[in-house]
């Protein structure tokens, strides 16, 4: 009850916006798509060690999160909605964490509610707080080891080394051996940040224990997902989702630095504060504070090295960041009064509508066509009444302040989701699912032009697989040899299609989706192979 006392507002913040998204939002192609076919294929084919993608092993994720929608089915049957509330929920769990580990370091429950509130509304958060993806529950396993070292370093006890076990083993069955990555360096330099009556040699066997655990964990899946996935998802689990993908991280395909300025933008609003940076250079100055250095730097660093870099890799950096950033500000604090330092946020928001404004005058080209010359207006419209009204609050007080740039945060998402109607329904499948589950139920097989991601197999609640076909020799021939066929490709919109020659057609991100019939697949194989395929 204390908790949720003093965590109200960063929890509204991150549920009102949640459920929001829950109920109006599509599901996005092809990630969010794909993890949701993967568990839905799961439950169809009974394989609840092995996940499924098109009827086949699928390899590159582990299960945990496969498992949480199914427990979700479980409970509230088949259904869209609740599904996005499993992440909303881990994001929760985040931001208690957070703010636990704060008061562990510095003991002062100023800092911990602006951490707390700073995590939950910093808008690269905000945003995957709602989305079908593994980096929010892999944050939950991250800052759960990490409050587990705190409480080691404490008093040693053995609950504390199970609990880091425990999450190891969790982060890995969720994501892989990638949580490491933000756990081994926090232990490696433990020297640097354990008070010195409490460290030891012993401390780096007691995490040996806790390594142990973790692999025990993971291995009560491992062992029998080895055993009755099959020889190539073997091989995959084993090897080549581990070794090779460890082998293959360091030949730079994005630049050392790719990750910097990216990280800039995932920290808005509050990197736009100046006293929010203000006493980095003193940031060694106290435990707290070299913690949170050896925490993001090392990992940074790391993550930096491989080459495979996606944006959402720096997610679970987020906390510590928020942490810092709250430390910062409540330090620079003096008496409860502020200058005005929320212009830069008010600036970036009226910034950002002016320039979306002056482009729909311009030729519509990009994401600004997905978008819509009305919605990109209305956008704009909203995010510079944002702005303006920001900039004229005359709440004066620091944590009043923080308050009122952490609702901007929200407004700012409430403003997309209801600016965007065009820009979602070129991401909504579910007309073209439905389509395809018509198809199939009438004994058609469905041919995919292309790789196929496994974007309908939920979404139109398909029983069977999706026939992937790379080359039009090999889409006329699976056509030659069977009765009842369909086919999906992806033509650019400026591409005229007969109504006679398909069952549906609807838009598809920047192209349109189409579902021919036997007709249609005879004319489009005359067609250059490279232009039937928009994956």
């Amino acid at each position: 009850m204390f908790l949720f006392k003093q965590l109200w507002f960063p929890f509204l913040i991150i549920v009102f916006p949640g459920v929001i998204f829950s109920l109006f939002l599509p599901y996005f192609p092809v990630d969010e798509t794909r993890y949701l076919s993967v568990a839905w294929e799961m439950k169809l084919y009974d394989s609840f060690i092995v996940p499924i993608q098109n009827a086949l092993p699928y390899s590159h994720k582990p299960p945990f999160l496969f498992w949480l929608f199914n427990l979700d089915w479980l409970l509230f049957g088949v259904n869209e909605v609740t599904l996005r509330l499993i992440p909303l929920l881990f994001s929760l769990l985040n931001i208690t964490i957070v703010y636990k580990i704060s008061l562990k370091l510095w003991n002062e429950e100023k800092i911990a509610r602006y951490a707390a509130i700073m995590l939950s509304s910093t808008l690269s958060y905000l945003l995957w707080s709602a989305l079908i993806m593994f980096d929010i529950v892999l944050t939950f396993w991250v800052l759960l080891a990490i409050y587990g070292l705190l409480s080691a370093a404490g008093k040693q006890s053995i609950k504390s080394w199970l609990l880091i076990g425990i999450a190891i083993g969790g982060g890995i069955l969720t994501k892989g051996p990638v949580v490491l990555v933000y756990i081994l360096p926090v232990v490696i330099l433990s020297f640097l940040w354990v008070p010195k009556e409490n460290f030891s040699r012993r401390w780096y066997a007691w995490f040996a224990l806790s390594l142990a655990v973790g692999v025990a964990v993971v291995l009560m899946w491992l062992i029998p997902a080895a055993m009755t996935g099959g020889t190539s998802y073997r091989e995959a689990i084993l090897w080549g989702q581990t070794v090779n993908r460890v082998a293959n991280s360091f030949a730079h395909q994005r630049p050392f630095w790719w990750y910097l300025p990216w990280l800039l933008a995932l920290l808005l609003p509050w990197i736009l504060l100046t006293p929010v940076w203000r006493g980095c250079s003193r940031l060694t100055n106290d435990r707290g504070g070299r913690f949170l250095v050896i925490w993001i730097a090392p990992a940074l660093i790391v993550l930096s090295l491989i080459s495979g870099k996606q944006v959402h890799y720096l997610i679970p950096l987020l906390p510590p960041f928020s942490l810092l950033m709250a430390k910062n500000l409540a330090t620079w604090e003096s008496g409860g009064k502020t200058v005005r330092w929320h212009y830069p946020v008010a600036a970036f928001y009226s910034a950002l509508g002016i320039v979306l404004l002056s482009l729909t005058f311009m030729k519509p080209g990009g994401a600004l066509e997905n978008i819509g010359i009305s919605g990109a207006r209305s956008l704009s419209f909203g995010l510079i009444a944002l702005g303006t009204v920001l900039f004229f609050l005359k709440k004066r007080s620091t944590a009043g302040l923080v308050n009122y740039t952490a609702l901007s945060s929200v407004v700012f998402f409430v403003i997309i989701l209801f600016s965007g109607n065009t820009f979602f329904d070129k991401y909504d499948l579910r007309g073209i699912s439905q389509a395809i589950k018509e198809k199939q139920d009438a004994g058609y097989s469905i041919m995919h032009s292309g790789k196929y991601h496994g974007q309908y197999q939920f979404i139109g609640r398909l029983t069977q697989p999706l026939v992937p076909l790379e080359t039009k020799e090999a889409i006329g021939e699976y056509a030659a040899n069977h009765d009842k066929v369909a086919l999906i490709t992806y033509e650019p919109t400026t591409r005229a299609v007969n109504r006679e020659d398909i069952y549906f057609q609807q838009p598809f991100r920047s192209k349109k989706v189409v579902l021919w019939n036997r007709k249609g697949i005879s004319r489009l194989a005359k067609l250059p192979v490279g232009e039937q395929s928009g994956e």
